[in-house]
């Protein structure tokens, strides 16, 4: 159990460190697809690197088709993301800015390359540290990611047929 100091340190910590990320904040990806509403050029480097890591398994083989999916799943994020209140829409500005400042990506993610550079073994162990942290701002990133992730994958029907699903049932029938 966590006690009460450390919750409120590591929460201090967090703060503290999401705020540097937001005032040093630079774009540090090139630039990414204009008509996203909510995801800037760097967050759009993160999802396309973390995307294949967290959908390992289902994405397409064939090139082309699997660029095409990640590109939807990003767009379906920004949509996700668009949708939520300001201030869970900047907590998220705050984690991608801290995530593409090369000096927290280095120490944080240990991610060494830029995200659009980073090998998929490297990222995928950063998503599995910070799915196993005991810091509740890296837990709380991963659980943010998973499920933004998911929630647009699944939620697009161009990935119903790859699962088998019918897509819901007409009810005006």
């Amino acid at each position: 159990m966590i006690s009460r100091r450390k919750f409120i340190t590591t929460g201090l910590f967090g703060a503290a460190a999401l705020a540097t990320a937001g005032w040093l904040r630079g774009p540090h990806a090139p630039p990414g697809n204009a008509s996203l509403r909510a995801l800037d050029a760097d967050a759009q480097a993160i999802l396309g690197a973390i995307v294949p890591v967290l959908l390992a398994g289902a994405l397409p083989t064939v090139a082309e088709t699997r660029r095409e999916a990640i590109a939807d799943t990003v767009r379906g994020i920004d949509f996700a993301v668009s949708g939520l209140p300001p201030g869970a829409q900047e907590e998220l500005r705050q984690l991608f800015a801290l995530l593409a400042l090369p000096p927290a990506r280095l120490a944080i993610a240990r991610v060494s390359e830029p995200w659009n550079k980073a090998s998929e073994a490297e990222v995928r162990a950063c998503v599995d540290r910070f799915r196993r942290s005991s810091l509740t701002l890296l837990h709380s990133a991963y659980c943010a990611l998973h499920q933004l992730t998911f929630a647009a994958w699944y939620g697009n029907p161009e990935s119903w047929q790859r699962i088998g699903y019918p897509g819901p049932p007409d009810l005006a029938a």
